[in-house]
C-alpha cells in the first residue's frame, strides 16, 4: 500500500527522534503516554518498510483528529464478547492501530489454544498500513488475514461505477517464512485502479476488473454486515467509521512444522530462479522488499522528502514539540 514512493535520494532520519517526536505529540493532543508511544511506534514501523503514505506522514492528521474530538483520545478497548475461538472487540472510538493490534493479539491467542482464531473490532478510527497487523502474527510463527473497511463509509444512493462504491478496503495476508527468510506478507487496497485506468484495462480485458471487484466484494462481506449485527455506539466520535475482521492460522495444529517451513523454503528458492513478471526487474515476493528496507532504514535513517519533514516541523511548532532529529 506504497501510494508514496521512496526516494533514495532524500536526506535520511533515524527511527528513534522520530518516534519520540510523534509519540510526545500524540501525548500533547491528548492521549495516554502509554497509548502515543504505541501509535508512534507503529507508523515509524510503517516508514521503516517505506509504505510512506501510512507513516509518521499521518500523524498530523491523527493529532487533529484526537484535538477535535474525531477520534476519542484515550479510548478504553474492551473486549465485547468471547465464545470458543472467536473474540470480539469494541475500539472506543479511537484510532484503529491500537483496536487491531489487541484483536490480532486475542486471536493469536485463541490460534495457540484451538489451532485457529477470529477476532472482530468495530467502532475505530483509521486502521492504518494492516500489514503492521498481519506481521504481528507471522513473528509468532501464525499465518494471518486482516481486512478492514475503509475510513469514508461507502455511498449507496449516488449511481456511479460500482467498484468506486465499494472503496479502496485494505487487506492483508501474512506467512510466517523459514529462519533467514522474511515472511511473506501481503498488504494492499482492493481497489484495482483509478476509474480512467479501469476503463484503459477493459478495453483489453475485463478479467482483472473482475477479480478485483471480487476481492472488494470479500472485504465487505467480512466486515460491515458483521460489525451491523451490534446495535450502534451511543454518541460516537465521528471518526470511528472502520470495522475488521482477522483470523490467525496456528500451523502447528496442521501438521510438522519443519515440512511447513521446508515447503516454503523450496517455494523461495525456486520462484526466484523464475523471470519475473512483465514490467518488473526481478521476482519479489510481497513484504520481501520492505523487509529489506527495514534492515537499511534501521541502520541508516529513512530517507523522507523535505515537503514531509517540513510538515512534521510545522506540526510539532502547533503541539510546541521540538524537532529532535535536528
Amino acid at each position: 500500500m506504497a501510494y508514496t514512493p521512496v526516494n533514495y535520494d532524500n536526506r535520511r532520519y533515524m527511527p528513534e527522534p522520530l518516534q519520540r517526536f510523534t509519540t510526545a505529540v500524540f501525548e500533547k493532543a491528548g492521549m495516554s503516554a502509554e497509548h502515543a508511544a504505541e501509535l508512534g511506534g507503529y507508523l515509524v514501523a510503517t516508514d521503516l518498510r517505506g509504505v510512506l503514505s501510512h507513516g509518521t506522514g499521518t500523524a498530523a492528521g491523527y493529532a487533529q483528529s484526537f484535538k477535535s474530538a474525531v477520534y476519542n483520545p484515550r479510548p478504553e478497548i474492551s473486549v465485547t464478547c468471547e465464545a470458543g475461538a472467536t473474540i470480539q472487540y469494541d475500539g472506543a472510538g479511537g484510532v484503529g492501530h491500537l483496536c487491531s493490534a489487541r484483536a490480532v493479539r486475542g486471536a493469536i491467542d485463541k490460534a495457540r489454544q484451538f489451532g485457529i482464531g477470529l477476532a472482530l473490532g468495530r467502532y475505530c478510527g483509521h486502521t492504518g498500513s494492516i500489514g503492521n497487523w498481519t506481521r504481528i502474527a507471522t513473528a509468532e510463527g501464525m499465518i494471518a488475514l486482516f481486512t478492514s473497511t475503509a475510513v469514508s463509509p461507502s455511498d449507496y444512493e449516488t449511481v456511479q461505477t460500482v467498484t468506486n462504491v465499494f472503496r479502496d478496503y485494505p487487506f492483508s495476508m501474512g506467512f510466517p517464512a523459514p529462519e533467514g527468510l522474511p515472511p511473506i506478507v501481503i498488504d494492499m487496497g482492493t481497489l484495482l485502479a483509478p476509474l480512467d485506468v479501469q476503463e484503459q484495462i477493459a478495453e483489453i480485458t475485463t478479467l482483472p476488473l473482475i477479480k478485483g471487484f471480487s476481492l472488494q466484494m470479500i472485504s465487505l462481506m467480512l466486515t460491515m454486515p458483521i460489525a451491523n449485527m451490534h446495535p450502534a455506539t451511543p454518541d460516537p466520535f465521528p471518526g470511528a467509521t472502520c470495522n475488521f475482521t482477522t483470523v490467525v492460522i496456528n500451523p502447528a495444529f496442521l501438521g510438522n512444522l519443519d515440512d511447513y517451513y521446508a515447503e516454503g523454503r523450496l517455494l523461495f528458492e525456486a520462484l526466484h530462479r523464475m523471470s519475473p513478471m512483465p514490467g518488473l526487474e526481478k521476482v519479489i515476493f510481497p513484504g520481501e522488499l520492505e523487509a529489506d528496507r527495514e534492515v537499511d532504514f534501521r541502520a541508516n535513517g529513512i530517507p523522507l522528502d523535505p515537503g514531509h519533514m517540513e510538515r512534521l516541523v510545522t506540526l510539532g511548532d502547533e503541539f510546541k514539540v521540538p524537532p529532535y532529529w535536528e
